[in-house]
């Protein structure tokens, strides 16, 4: 289990990024390629990571 902030965004759309201790949220928002004007709401979600998947975002 990890934890995850997830970015929903004005147009409907859902973001979200593996939270790590040395990021901060404008690292995490420049990685995804959003503004803050296109965040409508963000929340810190805990998922599974599969293990296969590197990926720090989904």
């Amino acid at each position: 289990m990890a934890w995850f902030r997830e970015f929903t965004l004005r147009d409907g759309r859902k973001r979200s990024i593996k939270i790590e201790e040395w990021s901060t949220l404008q690292d995490e928002m420049r990685e995804l390629a959003i503004t803050e004007n296109q965040i409508f709401q963000m929340q810190m979600v805990e998922k599974e990571v599969p293990k296969n998947n590197n990926k720090r975002y989904r």
